[in-house]
């Protein structure tokens, strides 16, 4: 995974940084500071951001940030490390790959509000059946459904979505939070019973109105299942976050306000990040797993690798053991799946 914990250091004339900052300061997974040293530096790194710092002269003290210095200009350069200021919205997140690390998204590419994709949400037209793309509705229950997950670059993965546009699952309440545990439940059963793993589970859940969220997410709640080995704690806290353990129910009780994300171990214990001062990345629990996987860069996105083909083969797999194990499941699970299993 890349870091967004980094000291980078922006090197030119006054006149140049004040421009470049202009454009940097917007990027998510940066803080500028007036000042370098171990206090600041910690403070926004605890926060899972790089430190930004501008100066006219290197100080050989800086050293010790181990930072990555960048030069300003007012012209494209070939040299290494340099940035033109007046392409750097463009050019300073292309910079930043080739060190391997994350600024994050700019502020300008965010979506006002949710209203604004409502009409035209994918998840929304799955709930009610006007989807262009037949999508494999594999259960439904009152007010959730579960689908085969996008870019399932694992096996198993499907998603457990209600179908009123909320922005997480933080904004149901008590009794619609009591079908979602059943809803999880069975599909923990399910999943384990075909492939023999516990199960993963995690929501980037939107905040109030969807609003800071990237103008492309998909606001609308869908909470992930992955069928996995991996130990989800200590793998996320390696990725630089440092979650929250808490009560199932203090979900819809304390958060939903700002942006977080959930994690919830094979045991049942659940974790949250939800402080609006902490970067959380794009897809962060896929990039967490696709690490722990061994994939390779961006194999986590599911924009990039859709893998469709994929969805149609786990929907076989739950099919076929639905249809071999049908008598024997709950009724619920039966009622639930009934459509699927007769489409």
């Amino acid at each position: 995974m890349k870091t967004s914990q980094q000291t980078i250091i922006l090197l030119g004339q006054y006149d140049e940084i004040r421009t470049c900052l202009d454009v940097i300061s917007g990027f998510k997974a940066v803080t500028v500071v007036s000042a370098l040293d171990d206090d600041i530096v910690q403070n926004v790194h605890t926060h899972n951001k790089n430190v930004i710092f501008s100066t006219t002269t290197y100080d050989l003290d800086f050293n010790k940030f181990n930072p990555v210095v960048i030069n300003l200009t007012t012209v494209t350069s070939t040299e290494e490390m340099t940035l033109n200021i007046h392409n750097a919205l463009e050019d300073f997140p292309k910079l930043m790959d080739t060190k391997n690390i994350d600024i994050g998204d700019h502020s300008s590419e965010d979506s006002t509000s949710s209203f604004e994709v409502k009409n035209n949400c994918l998840l929304c037209k799955i709930a009610n059946h006007k989807n262009e793309k037949p999508e494999h509705v594999l259960y439904e229950s009152k007010n959730f459904y579960v689908v085969p997950g996008l870019g399932a670059f694992f096996d198993g993965y499907v998603m457990i979505v209600p179908k009123s546009h909320i922005m997480s699952i933080s904004e149901i309440d008590e009794a619609t939070f009591d079908e979602f545990l059943q809803v999880l439940n069975d599909w923990r059963f399910i999943l384990e019973s075909i492939y023999h793993k516990k199960v993963f589970v995690f929501e980037c859940g939107s905040g109030q109105n969807g609003g800071g969220k990237h103008a492309t997410s998909i606001v609308h709640a869908h909470v992930h299942l992955a069928p996995t080995d991996m130990p989800v704690l200590s793998c996320v806290q390696k990725s630089g976050l440092h979650p929250s353990l808490i009560n199932p129910y203090d979900l819809i009780k304390d958060y939903g306000k700002y942006p977080y994300n959930l994690y919830i171990d094979q045991a049942d214990n659940w974790f949250i990040t939800s402080d609006p001062q902490t970067y959380f990345p794009r897809q962060h629990p896929r990039q967490v797993l696709a690490d722990y996987m061994g994939l390779g860069p961006n194999e986590y996105n599911w924009r990039t690798n859709p893998l469709r083909e994929k969805m149609d083969v786990i929907a076989g797999e739950i099919e076929k053991f639905l249809t071999e194990n049908f008598d024997s499941l709950p009724k619920w699970i039966q009622k639930n799946t009934f459509n699927f299993l007769n489409s």
